[in-house]
């Protein structure tokens, strides 16, 4: 099996003086969430598959049956499992571009054949059907989409999304939709998913509600497919973090808070974005998002997107994700997610470094 680095979490360790490189929102406090946590929890082993607890709040907000959730270990070991459960060597896997690269760098180490279908700029990122129709074929085992979209934020609608699941069941193949984002749109409606589609898998966290390190993420799907994830995170990680699944169950039952919480954080660094881009619109235009928390402009520069990154935080000590590390060059990912002066701060020095190099 070859394994290629993981590159744009590779360039997030870098460090800066001003970080707007990541995804998600500013994080809460372990008091904003179980204030008064016993120090008799027990740190223990809970079932594999999740409290019951747990699952039915996650079964709720995507109107399922408990017994179509499996909790796990974030979402990467979601996307991991999906990928070991469903992929074998030599299937023709498709993956929406732009997109976060982790479970496709993992399925073409699986020996998929990994295949983009395109999200056009000029159409709001909105996705290509009939590049994917024409493409797509009998060899086809997976499409894969992440709704909102990293690092766009854009959002698929139902339409859409009854399209693409229609042509999967053209060929019989499996739908797997990154839904991390969930509850960061800007409508406060939930993006579209396919647990509606018999092959449709649906995999999410916490981690963008505010909470990376309690690492609880799920699986939504279908009685045989969690059946098959289940077996395999046996191999895995078995279990989850514990107590991190108890700060999950308050979260995600009392997600509301925590969601009007994460918007207003958004809103303000909107405002601010949406000024500094008017006042810049000679270097940069953007695709304004409908999720998410990030923005994902086109620069107005020859200056390749990674040359751009090393020398903009090695000259202004501001860290921004390279657009070819999400497979569109000339494009930057900068996160909105920040709290305080963080994100103008961040802006002023980037507006700065472009205006010099520009010269």
């Amino acid at each position: 099996m070859k394994i290629d680095p993981f590159r744009l979490e590779r360039w997030l360790l870098e460090k800066a003086d001003i970080d707007l490189g990541g995804g998600g929102v500013a994080k809460l406090q372990l008091r904003d969430v179980m204030p008064q946590m016993s120090g008799e929890t027990m740190l223990k082993y809970g079932r594999t598959c999740g409290s019951d607890a747990l699952r039915s709040h996650v079964a709720e907000w995507y109107g399922v049956e408990i017994e179509n959730v499996l909790i796990t270990s974030g979402t990467s070991e979601a996307n991991l499992i999906v990928n070991l459960a469903l992929l074998d060597q030599g299937d023709e896997y498709f993956t929406e571009v732009p997109q976060y690269e982790q479970t496709t760098g993992f399925a073409r180490m699986l020996g998929a054949k990994v295949k983009p279908f395109h999200l056009i700029e000029e159409k709001g990122w909105a996705p290509d059907l009939e590049e994917l129709k024409e493409r797509i074929n009998r060899r086809t085992k997976l499409l894969f989409l992440d709704n909102p979209n990293n690092p766009t934020g854009a959002v698929m609608t139902q339409e859409e999304m009854q399209a693409l699941c229609e042509i999967a069941e053209r060929v019989g193949a499996y739908v797997h939709c990154d839904n991390a984002l969930r509850g960061s749109e800007i409508d406060g409606k939930p993006a579209a998913t396919p647990e509606f589609y018999e092959r449709g898998v649906v995999t999410g966290s916490i981690s963008k509600l505010g909470a990376t390190s309690p690492r609880i993420g799920w699986i939504v799907a279908n009685n045989e497919i969690i059946d098959r994830c289940w077996t395999m995170k046996d191999y895995t990680t078995l279990s989850h973090c514990g107590i991190g699944e108890q700060i999950a169950e308050k979260l995600v039952s009392n997600r509301a808070r925590y969601l009007k919480r994460n918007q207003s954080i958004k809103e303000a660094n909107t405002k601010t974005w949406a000024t500094w881009k008017e006042s810049n619109s000679d270097l940069v235009t953007c695709v304004e998002p409908k999720g998410g928390f990030t923005v994902f402009p086109r620069y107005k520069n020859r200056l390749g997107s990674t040359k751009f990154t090393e020398r903009l935080l090695k000259e202004e000590g501001v860290m921004v994700s390279p657009g070819d590390q999400f497979g569109v060059e000339r494009h930057l990912r900068i996160n909105i997610g920040t709290k305080g002066d963080t994100l103008s701060n961040g802006l002023e020095r980037i507006g700065r470094f472009m205006h010099r190099i520009l010269k």
